[in-house]
């Protein structure tokens, strides 16, 4: 019960810091990680209040209360690589469904939800998308890296997009490739 008169958000604070004071940091950080589990809150960012707000938030501010489905992101960013659709995943699982923490197989089944063919393999794109710094992989506490909450947010800018069953046009053809009568005229030469 807190004291006549005060705050009680004060006086749970003051009670927190009393109980974690004594502590060193790694026990701080299990007592309190505990406690977010028992009382299963996500951990908010370090002295920022905790903001869950939807990706149709972020995007059309005064239609927030409709959200945006998997297939609406996946169109909208256009993640060309399965290691992109993984980061696309985690980052619809964190801003839609209010889950940020995942287990590499809670990914897996989102490649039905988006309407996607499923990684061909799987393990070896869930760990390029480690590898380029979008997931941080801890068990079942990874999360979305503020790098992969970028690298989504700005639809892959500056990262290779292989898209299946594209064929290259004609003329990336002729770069890559030169014709037969090109090849003859330089072995004349």
């Amino acid at each position: 019960m807190a004291a006549k008169g005060r705050d009680p958000h004060i006086v749970a604070l003051e009670a927190v810091y009393a109980a974690l004071r004594d502590l060193d940091p790694p026990e701080r950080k299990k007592v309190l990680s505990s406690v977010f589990a028992l009382l299963d809150i996500d951990t908010p960012p370090p002295f920022q209040p905790s903001s869950r707000h939807s990706i149709s938030e972020e995007r059309h501010p005064a239609t927030s209360s409709r959200p945006v489905s998997l297939v609406e992101l996946i169109n909208e960013k256009k993640p060309g690589t399965s290691a992109q659709r993984i980061a696309l995943f985690a980052y619809y699982r964190e801003k839609s469904e209010g889950l940020s923490r995942f287990t590499r197989d809670d990914l897996k089944p989102y490649f039905a939800k988006a309407k996607q063919p499923p990684a061909s393999n799987y393990d070896r794109d869930f760990v390029e998308a480690v590898r380029k710094g979008w997931i941080h992989e801890d068990g079942a506490d990874s999360y979305l890296t503020t790098r992969g909450v970028e690298a989504v947010e700005s639809g892959f800018e500056g990262e290779r997009k292989y898209l299946k069953g594209r064929k290259a046009s004609p003329s990336a053809k002729r770069k890559a490739k030169p014709s037969q009568s090109n090849r003859s005229r330089k072995r004349k030469q």
